[in-house]
């Protein structure tokens, strides 16, 4: 645990250095706290279903983009053990919660099971301010909190095989914090852009788009010890996976 705190400490001093040329827009992610809510829960197949998790799942943050609704666990997990909903607004987190699953069972070529899956997000904060249309931007301090969460649950949970980390925000700062390293130009392509720091509320845009190409689908090892695989989150996977079809196959080939 303390080669983890160190490495995060590394990491944040290595990279506010990058990020100097922007100083006041990082200074008010870290401090502006006036919007957190509450937070949602993990889905922890453990404790849920009384089977021992084999796959971490990493989500981005707990809303879905146009909805003000505030799920009780990470990514509506819990709607995909329900029957499905007749109601389109309840379906529709049915939908995503069921994309979850049959994503991660689809390109491990069915070697584990949904209910081997436990799910969590970077950010577990409801914000009460969201910008309309793009992404939230995770605050650098909550995405700290998060890394040490996800640190965490790997320590209590020593089943876990493999991590599957969604969407290129969450993996910037995975990398940021030091929690794996990929040896490519991904961490500075991905820093967020001063315009949408600077916005209000904050938005996540990557400073070079396609960014994330270059490290989905290929295989990692985490500072613990874990392999850990980037991949497209649910909400967009269907939507662009073809322009990713490489770096899908990449993974379906290392489970097969």
């Amino acid at each position: 645990m303390l080669i983890f705190k160190n490495l995060l400490l590394t990491q944040t001093k290595i990279f506010r250095k990058n990020l100097e040329d922007i100083p006041k827009c990082l200074k008010f992610v870290v401090e502006n706290k006036k919007n957190i809510i509450m937070e949602c829960k993990d889905w922890n197949p453990l404790i849920e279903r009384n089977v021992s998790p084999k796959i971490l799942l990493i989500g981005h943050d707990p809303r879905l983009q146009n909805s003000d609704d505030k799920p009780d666990y990470a990514l509506y997990a819990n709607y995909y053990f329900r029957p499905e909903p007749e109601c389109k607004r309840e379906k529709n987190k049915y939908i995503l919660a069921k994309n979850c699953f049959t994503q991660i069972i689809e390109i491990t070529n069915k070697k584990y099971r949904e209910d081997e899956i436990y799910v969590s997000n970077l950010c577990n904060i409801f914000f009460e301010e969201r910008p309309k249309k793009k992404t939230i931007l995770i605050p650098e301090n909550v995405a700290k909190n998060g890394v040490i969460h996800l640190q965490n649950i790997l320590q209590s949970y020593k089943t876990i095989e493999y991590i599957f980390s969604m969407s290129e925000q969450v993996n910037y700062w995975l990398q940021y914090f030091g929690f794996y390293n990929t040896k490519t130009d991904f961490l500075n392509n991905a820093k967020p852009k001063c315009k949408g720091i600077c916005s209000n509320p904050p938005y996540y845009e990557a400073s070079r788009r396609g960014s994330f190409r270059e490290i989905c689908g290929n295989v990692y090892e985490t500072v613990t010890k874990h392999k850990i695989i980037p991949i497209l989150h649910v909400k967009t996977f269907k939507r662009i996976e073809r322009y990713y079809s490489a770096n899908y196959d990449n993974i379906r080939l290392f489970f097969s």
